[in-house]
């Protein structure tokens, strides 16, 4: 899984910015996800739910500090 990365980020998706070997690799060779949401776009609390599994207001996580 990769985190915190903006879709312009990762080549598979666009070649604006870097280059992305690993990440491509498995886009081409897994799964590439082009319809996909996030709980929260929060850096701490979307974590906090993505190691959980529970939401924001179950958890308590609902800010970077």
């Amino acid at each position: 899984m990769s985190y915190d990365h903006a879709y312009q980020a990762i080549i598979a998706y666009s070649d604006h910015i870097m280059k992305t070997p690993n990440i491509d690799r498995i886009a081409d060779e897994v799964m590439l996800f082009s319809y996909d949401c996030v709980t929260n776009s929060i850096c701490a609390p979307s974590r906090a739910t993505i190691m959980n599994g529970k939401h924001c207001n179950l958890h308590g996580k609902i800010d970077n500090r």
